[in-house]
């Protein structure tokens, strides 16, 4: 016999077309985030797109990082005739939509607080005024009177909690990841259900072997710095790519114990660990015992749903806790290592939008980078290679017109190529640019790079540096330091008593 939420998921049950027919002209939708894409009803809109009876346009759709539904839109709307695609970081195949056709409408954000401005600006006390029309998430299949949010727990909140109308899609590859926060919804707060069928291959995650992107000596070498600032007990961010595949290798072979996980995107790096008998999450200040994650993108959906289905030693938490530059700072030894574009003399660090071209985004770069920073032992740590893939410097004198600084100077602090690991936290301007030249940068592009941090004054010509700049070291120094964001210098108060904030 049923009960009444079943009753009630089977009454609110539509096809994608019904669902398509229902959208006016004008309407605006929004698509949850990141491992949240939705793929049946983007498809049926997409063929009501254009002019003429029956037709709609005028439609706005706002992701972030996309991956199925937008090649629907790219497909049939190319030029944005009847539906404008808003994309807050990029991935390939929406790089390549927009420097073909200048189609999507970019922004620049950061995931917590990106996340925070626009629930700000869509939310409104009746449901009825909010700004969106239209909610659309992809989730599990609902259990207890409950539908969860899965890989894409990110935002998905959000597009709940902003829109008029709330329209989820059933996908039965995936898993139903244990709290955390803000990964349930109650079935009665959701209008239509659609149940997505993945005999269709256009609905499907596509295959990806994460563990096996091809790695290079210099993605190597960059690993092998950056695991010298790393040790038994740490909390790892990590992103997706070459260099922290590397980065999770080495560990691996390093045969640290006792990591511990805090990230934005989860995934096959977190299970590779896991299996070598390195994370066991036990030292972690908060959430112990379990891995913390905000997305992911089941590249490999069968793995992916035996490792988080129902195991509480996963935690699926919204952007707003996984980024946040407080919670980031709570974990001891929390590290979080990024890629970044390109830096220029001053220690500017731009990762998403270059020389007025969106390349992907600055999704949590900035929040990891200062929030783990700010732990006990903390480390955030920007890393390529010194060389772009068309052999260009990644450092540069000045970042071009057009380019978005997404980490300030003065927050950058650990940054690795494959000809070393530096520190820049602290240092003057002459130290920054005499590290990023002569530690960072490719040797043949050194000279250069001096002869244009004189001509700026970074390197004063009347005097030279000494060779001892008295710089702490991590393990001594550095590993039982916390910046003092929270706490205060040891001193004396006005009565004269002494006061630490050790």
């Amino acid at each position: 016999m049923s009960t009444g939420w079943q009753q009630q998921v089977r009454d609110k049950t539509i096809t994608a077309a019904r669902w398509a027919d229902m959208v006016q002209p004008g309407d605006w939708v929004y698509t949850g985030g990141p491992g949240s894409d939705p793929v049946a009803t983007i498809d049926s809109l997409c063929q009501r797109l254009g002019d003429g009876p029956g037709k709609v346009q005028g439609i706005e759709i706002w992701a972030q990082c996309s991956t199925l539904c937008a090649p629907f839109l790219s497909k049939a709307d190319p030029r944005a005739e009847y539906c404008l695609f808003h994309e807050y970081f990029f991935n390939g195949h929406t790089r390549r939509w927009n420097d073909e056709q200048r189609s999507v409408d970019w922004g620049h954000w950061g995931w917590s607080a990106g996340m925070c401005y626009l629930y700000s600006r869509w939310s409104r006390r009746q449901k009825s005024d909010c700004a969106m029309d239209w909610g659309i998430i992809s989730v599990a299949p609902p259990e207890n009177g409950f539908v969860n949010l899965s890989y894409g727990v990110a935002n998905s909140m959000t597009a709940a909690r902003t829109a008029k109308k709330v329209v989820v899609e059933i996908r039965e590859d995936y898993a139903w990841c244990e709290p955390g926060r803000n990964i349930i919804l109650p079935v009665e707060d959701v209008d239509y259900f659609i149940e997505v069928d993945l005999s269709n291959p256009a609905y499907r995650w596509p295959e990806v072997d994460e563990a096996g992107i091809s790695l290079t000596n210099a993605h190597r070498a960059i690993a092998h710095h950056i695991l010298g600032i790393m040790g038994d007990g740490d909390c790892l961010q990590v992103g997706i790519g070459a260099i922290p595949l590397a980065v999770v290798f080495g560990v691996r072979d390093a045969g640290l114990k006792h990591l511990g996980v805090h990230t934005e995107l989860g995934g096959e790096w977190i299970f590779t660990l896991i299996e070598a008998g390195c994370l066991d999450n036990s030292r972690k200040n908060i959430d112990p015992g379990r891995c913390v994650f905000n997305f992911m993108f089941p590249y490999n959906i069968e793995r992916y749903k035996k490792f988080l289905h129902h195991n509480s030693f996963f935690a699926g938490y919204d952007s707003h806790y996984t980024n946040n530059i407080l919670t980031l700072s709570k974990n001891d030894n929390a590290i979080g290592i990024n890629s970044f574009l390109t830096m220029d003399l001053y220690g500017q660090d731009a990762c998403g939008f270059y020389a007025g071209r969106p390349i992907s985004g600055t999704g949590g770069q900035f929040q990891f980078i200062v929030g783990c920073a700010m732990a006990k032992g903390g480390r955030g740590v920007l890393a390529a290679t010194s060389r772009d893939a068309k052999g260009r410097s990644r450092f540069v004198p000045r970042l071009p017109e057009g380019t978005i600084v997404d980490v300030p100077s003065q927050f950058v602090s650990w940054v690795a190529t494959e000809n070393g690991i530096v520190n820049l936290s602290g240092k003057t301007q002459a130290e920054k640019a005499r590290d990023i030249i002569g530690v960072l940068a490719h040797p043949d592009d050194r000279e250069e790079l001096e002869r244009a941090a004189f001509e700026l004054h970074l390197l004063p010509r009347s005097f030279k540096l000494s060779p001892d700049r008295r710089l702490p070291d991590y393990w001594e120094d550095l590993r039982d330091y916390k910046h003092l964001y929270s706490s205060e210098l040891c001193g004396w108060d006005n009565q004269g008593h002494r006061w630490s904030g050790k």
